[in-house]
C-alpha cells in the first residue's frame, strides 16, 4: 500500500524558477522529474520504498534509504532515463565484431586431445585417387592396402598408418569407401562426386579421420535419394551408411589449410555430415546446401574451434535439424556458422539416465546465425544445461510454439551477445512460444540478452525456477495480443519465473500482460529495471526493492 507523502506541485511552489526536480540516489545516479507532468511522491506503507508519479501512467520507485534529496539541482551524476518503448535489432557490426579462442595444440602425448589434432600426426605418403566418368584409378600402393574398383566406386582396405588419400576428379556415379586399421587423412583436392545409391564418402573405421579440404580447390559431395541395401559385415550385422559423408569414427575436419578450400554437401537420402563418434571442425569452408535430415550430425560431442591462422566457415540448409549431438557435448568456440533448419538448428539431446554421457550446449565464441521455420522448434535445444561465455547469436524461429533457448537444465549468460526474434504464436495449451524456456535456472552477468516475441501468447523468458540478473544489458518484449481462450499463464509476458532477482545491470521487459511474473518473489537489490505492461500491471505480485531503480508503466 501507498501512502502520499506531498505534492510535487507544493514543492515545486517553493522553488519558483523550478520546473525540474532532481532525485539523486546515494550511487551517483539521478531523475529529472518535469514538475509540470507529475503527480504524488508517495510512502510504501513500511516507508521502505518511495514512488514518484511520473504522468502517463508511469511510476519511479526507489529504495527510500538509497535517495540522498529531492532537490532542484542534481548531484552532477548520470541521468536515468525512462525506456518505456524498447526495441530489439540485430547488429550489422556482429557479424565482424565477435570473439574466438584459438584451440591449443596439445603436446602431452597422454592428453585425451592429444589425437584430435592434425598437428600432432605424421603423413608418410599420400596415395592419389582420380574418379572420371569412365571410372577410378589410384596412384601406387604400398604393402597392406588394397583396392576394390567397380566402375566409379572404390573400396580401400588398409592395414597400415601414417596414409593420406587425396580425393580429386569427378563421377556422377562413384564413390569412395574404406576399411582402416589405423588413423588416417582424406584430402578433398578438388573432388566432385554423386552416388545415386548411397554415401559418396562412407569411412568404416573406428579410428580418427583428419579431413583436409585443400586449399584453392571446390569439392562437391551427393548422395542419393535412396540407398542399395547395406553390406553384412561377417558378424551378420548390417554397416551404416546414414548419410552423404559417413564415418564410423572420430571425423577431423583439420583446419590444416589456410581456409580458402571449400567443402560443398548435398544429402538427398540421408544426413549430410554424420559420425557414429564425434566431430571437430578447425577450419575450411563447409556448405552444407541441402540436407534431407540433419546437416552434421553425431553421436558424441560436437566441436567447432579455431586453428591457430584462420577459423572454419560453416553455412547449413536442413530439412530437419542443423546440428544434432545426441549423446555429448556441443562446443562453439570460433568461426562463422549460419544454419537454416526446418527443425532445430541446434539439437544436443540424450534421452537415457548416464552420468557419464552430458548433454550441454557451450557456445564461447564465434557469430552464430539460426533460423528456424519449423512447428515446436528451437535455435537451441539442449537436454540439460546451456552455457554461454562470448560468441555472439543472432536467432530467429518462426514455427509456432518455438524457441529460441529451450533446456531442460540451466541457462547460465556470462559473456558474449544473444539477440533473437521469435515469430510464431502459442500452438496449443502445453506449448508456448518464446524466447528462453527453462526448466532450471537463469544467471545473467556480462551479457548482452535481447529478445522480441511477437507471437500471441509468447514469453521472451519462461523459467521454471529462479532468474538472477547480476549484470550486463536485458531485453525482454512480448508485447503481442493474448492467445484466446488459455490458462491465465499463458499470456504474453516478457519474464515469467518463480522468482525474479536482479543485483545489477539494466533489464527492460515489456509485455501485453505483465512484464515480470512471478509467484514466490520479485527482488530488486541494485541496477536498473524499466517494466512496461499494456494490458494490466506491469509487476504480477509487489516489489521487495532494496537499491536501484525501478519504473513501471501499467
Amino acid at each position: 500500500m501507498k501512502k502520499a507523502l506531498l505534492f510535487i506541485g507544493v514543492l515545486a511552489a517553493s522553488f519558483t524558477q523550478a520546473q525540474v526536480l532532481y532525485v539523486n540516489n546515494s550511487n551517483g545516479t539521478y531523475q529529472a522529474i518535469d514538475t509540470k507532468k507529475a503527480g504524488d511522491i508517495c510512502f510504501e506503507e513500511s516507508e521502505e520504498v518511495i514512488y514518484i508519479e511520473l504522468g502517463d501512467r508511469m511510476w519511479s520507485q526507489f529504495a527510500t534509504s538509497k535517495i540522498t534529496n529531492i532537490a532542484p539541482v542534481s548531484n552532477n551524476g548520470t541521468e536515468l532515463i525512462p525506456n518505456t518503448n524498447p526495441t530489439v535489432t540485430f547488429d550489422a557490426a556482429d557479424k565482424e565484431n565477435f570473439n574466438e579462442i584459438t584451440q591449443p595444440v596439445p603436446t602431452d602425448e597422454l592428453a585425451d586431445e592429444y589425437g584430435d589434432f592434425v598437428e600432432n600426426y605424421s603423413t608418410s605418403r599420400i596415395i592419389t585417387i582420380t574418379f572420371s566418368e569412365t571410372g577410378v584409378k589410384t596412384s601406387s600402393l604400398p604393402s597392406g592396402i588394397t583396392a576394390t574398383i567397380n566402375g566409379g566406386h572404390i573400396v580401400i582396405n588398409s592395414t597400415i598408418g601414417k596414409i593420406g588419400y587425396q580425393l580429386k576428379g569427378t563421377c556422377s556415379n562413384g564413390s569412395f569407401k574404406i576399411y582402416s586399421e589405423k588413423k588416417f587423412r582424406l584430402l578433398f583436392g578438388g573432388l566432385t562426386l554423386t552416388n545415386p545409391a548411397g554415401p559418396a564418402i562412407n569411412i568404416q573405421s573406428g579410428k580418427t579421420v583428419y579431413a583436409s579440404i585443400v586449399n584453392g580447390t571446390t569439392n562437391t559431395l551427393c548422395d542419393g535419394a535412396t540407398y542399395n541395401a547395406p553390406v553384412v559385415d561377417s558378424n551378420g550385422e548390417e554397416e551404416d551408411q546414414k548419410g552423404t559423408l559417413f564415418s564410423e569414427g572420430q571425423l577431423i575436419f583439420d583446419g590444416y589449410t589456410n581456409g580458402t578450400g571449400i567443402l560443398n554437401v548435398t544429402s538427398h537420402g540421408g544426413h549430410a555430415i554424420c559420425s557414429d563418434d564425434y566431430i571437430m571442425v578447425r577450419g575450411g569452408n563447409i556448405n552444407i546446401l541441402s540436407a534431407a535430415k540433419d546437416g552434421f550430425r553425431t553421436k558424441e560431442k560436437f566441436i567447432i574451434g579455431r586453428a591457430e591462422a584462420y577459423s572454419p566457415t560453416i553455412n547449413i540448409n536442413a530439412t530437419s535439424n542443423g546440428i544434432e549431438c545426441t549423446e555429448g557435448t556441443l562446443t562453439i568456440e570460433a568461426g562463422k556458422l549460419d544454419i537454416t533448419s526446418g527443425g532445430e538448428a541446434i539439437k544436443v539431446e540424450y534421452e537415457e539416465n548416464d552420468p557419464a554421457v552430458i548433454p550441454d550446449a557451450y557456445i564461447k565464441g564465434g557469430y552464430i546465425k539460426l533460423t528456424t521455420t519449423g512447428e515446436k522448434s528451437s535455435a537451441i535445444q539442449t537436454t540439460r544445461n546451456y552455457t554461454q561465455s562470448g560468441g555472439i547469436i543472432e536467432a530467429t524461429v518462426g514455427g509456432n510454439g518455438s524457441k529460441i533457448i529451450n533446456c531442460d537444465g540451466d541457462a547460465t549468460f556470462s559473456g558474449g551477445k544473444l539477440t533473437g526474434f521469435a515469430n510464431g504464436t502459442v500452438s496449443s495449451d502445453e506449448t508456448s512460444a518464446g524466447g528462453i524456456k527453462c526448466a532450471g535456472n537463469i544467471t545473467i552477468s556480462n551479457s548482452k540478452v535481447a529478445i522480441d516475441c511477437k507471437g500471441k501468447g509468447a514469453k521472451a523468458i519462461n523459467c521454471d525456477n529462479y532468474v538472477t540478473v547480476n549484470s550486463g544489458e536485458v531485453t525482454m518484449i512480448a508485447a503481442a495480443e493474448d492467445y484466446t481462450e488459455i490458462e491465465d499463464d499463458k499470456k504474453s509476458r516478457a519474464i515469467q519465473a518463480d522468482c525474479f532477482t536482479i543485483n545489477d545491470g539494466i533489464v527492460i521487459a515489456k509485455a501485453y500482460d505483465y512484464a515480470i511474473s512471478s509467484g514466490i518473489a520479485i527482488n530488486v537489490n541494485g541496477g536498473i529495471v524499466n517494466a512496461i505492461s499494456l494490458n494490466c500491471i506491469a509487476f504480477e505480485i509487489g516489489v521487495t526493492q532494496t537499491d536501484g531503480w525501478v519504473l513501471t508503466k501499467d
